[in-house]
């Protein structure tokens, strides 16, 4: 539920914090009809963005092999748009997961259970990027663009146990990090303008894109609990590339 209210909350309050100001109205805008207001201020250059996604990373080749799943996530992005000039920078974040796990443990005493440890391991990938991006504006409804980026990618094996009367009584992680860059493509689709008389506009778009993110060899882990109530850590090696996929709320502001 938190999760939940935290997402509409990062949707809704961009709209009313980010609404972009329109030019000084002038003698001639002033004598402009409501509905001519309306459609000069949905066409108003907007330069600043913010967007936040599902996003769903799939190792490749050799990276594949080890980790054996594709990790889903979330990520959220934002920068600065030249328009009318159709280049645009910004950066991003995004948190992939792959593979979570939580065993239960029973403390017992006969046959009597009278408390439970937990044992919760997580495998994460967390990509920071920043990136440059050709975004041509056709008729401020469609903005296919092509992307080029770059940055480090966080990776992190992790195992925490919890005991019935000691709380966290032992935390155990693996980390690594290695730089990536990336190639992208993606469209985004205007869906509505947020429109506030006299001089604000708000636009939100659906926003679909592909990367194609690689990086050199490194070491990485994954964590796995056991029956015994230890973390096994597997540690590989190899070369890391992986498609990422993004789909998701774009503000124009």
């Amino acid at each position: 539920m938190k999760l939940k209210q935290l997402i509409i909350a990062m949707i809704i309050i961009p709209s009313i914090l980010f609404a972009q100001k329109g030019s000084p109205v002038d003698d001639q805008n002033k004598s402009l009809s409501e509905k001519d207001r309306v459609e000069y201020l949905k066409n108003m250059p907007l330069h600043g963005f913010f967007g936040i996604s599902f996003s769903n990373s799939v190792p490749q080749k050799e990276y594949m092999d080890n980790l054996k799943t594709s990790g889903p996530g979330f990520g959220l992005y934002g920068g600065y748009r030249m328009d009318p000039i159709p280049v645009t920078f910004g950066g991003g974040v995004d948190f992939h997961f792959f593979g979570s796990e939580t065993r239960y443990f029973e403390n017992k005493i006969n046959d009597w259970t009278f408390s439970k440890d937990t044992l919760s391991t997580t495998n994460l990938s967390v990509p920071i990027s920043i990136f440059a991006r050709l975004e041509p504006n056709l008729m401020t409804y469609v903005f296919p663009y092509l992307e080029l980026g770059a940055g480090f990618t966080l990776l992190s094996a992790s195992a925490d146990y919890k005991s019935a009367y000691f709380g966290d009584a032992e935390d155990k992680n693996e980390f690594s990090a290695y730089t990536h860059y990336f190639v992208g493509a993606g469209v985004m689709f205007k869906m509505v303008d947020f429109v506030m008389l006299p001089n604000k506009n708000t636009r939100m778009l659906l926003d679909i894109k592909f990367k194609y993110l690689s990086g050199g060899e490194t070491d990485y882990y994954t964590a796995k609990p056991q029956p015994d109530r230890s973390v096994k850590f597997d540690k590989f090696h190899s070369k890391i590339d992986q498609i990422l996929f993004n789909l998701g709320l774009v503000f124009h502001f």
